[in-house]
């Protein structure tokens, strides 16, 4: 199912039916997070935040490489985190990874394949006057995607801390090669992310022009930081000028 740029998944689809359901019927009285406070017209303005943030993100690796980028996906799922691992599969990534908390937490995520992370960490190193050698992710070619990544997470962290009105802190880069769907579950089992929890998952896929590097972008906000953004909203605690940014700017 999609609500515009939101996709809600069947998994999480029957898990918010079942939930409203039993509510109704007086049979739970358990919080399940987003199945208790999904609100389309909150969805709405997260998802303007999230499209303010992506073509944030694009414009800093645009300043920040000289090169064009663009941004080729932008989509919010709401989904399990089995059906999250099984999209990136068993195929080789390579990732790099922020780890964000304060009122909300979350984890912000670049996904590569090996190839597209050489051409963009050799693309930085060559613009920065540096000689690129070898197809081996050496100490400098790490640095190099952990920036792009430092970069890039900020613009998400920093459009839902102003969201908030609040502050958010960020650990620094931590740089992964593995299989794509075992390295996500790490991400999720140290966010005490339970496999039948739904999430909230932001996911770009930004394409740098004339290097050949393209790569996902994936924020994951935990069950009970989007229950905190939901009630925020609903509460009139949030800044909606941010939200309506992203349609001033299209």
């Amino acid at each position: 199912m999609k609500i515009g740029n939101v996709e809600i998944s069947q998994k999480s689809l029957e898990i918010i039916i079942k939930n409203i359901v039993s509510k109704t019927l007086g049979e739970s009285m358990e919080d399940k997070g987003i199945a208790d406070h999904f609100d389309l017209e909150c969805l709405a303005k997260i998802e303007n935040v999230g499209k303010y943030a992506s073509k944030k993100a694009m414009n800093f690796i645009n300043d920040m490489t000289g090169y064009t980028a663009k941004l080729k996906v932008f989509n919010i799922k709401l989904a399990t985190p089995d059906e999250i691992k099984e999209e990136f599969g068993d195929d080789k990534k390579i990732i790099t990874k922020i780890d964000f908390s304060g009122d909300i937490t979350g984890t912000g995520v670049l996904i590569f394949s090996e190839d597209s992370a050489l051409s963009l960490a050799n693309a930085m190193l060559l613009g920065m006057g540096m000689e690129a050698e070898g197809d081996e992710f050496d100490e400098m070619k790490i640095s190099a995607i952990n920036e792009v990544c430092n970069i890039l997470i900020s613009a998400y962290v920093d459009s839902f801390a102003n969201f908030m009105k609040t502050s958010l802190t960020m650990t620094p880069p931590d740089f992964k090669i593995g299989k794509g769907k075992e390295l996500l579950k790490e991400i999720f089992e140290k966010n005490n992310i339970k496999d039948d929890d739904i999430i909230m998952a932001f996911k770009s896929t930004l394409e740098v022009c004339d290097v050949g590097a393209s790569f996902d972008v994936l924020i994951v906000l935990p069950n009970n930081s989007v229950s905190k953004l939901f009630e925020a909203i609903k509460k009139g605690e949030v800044n909606d000028k941010l939200s309506a940014k992203y349609d001033e700017n299209t």
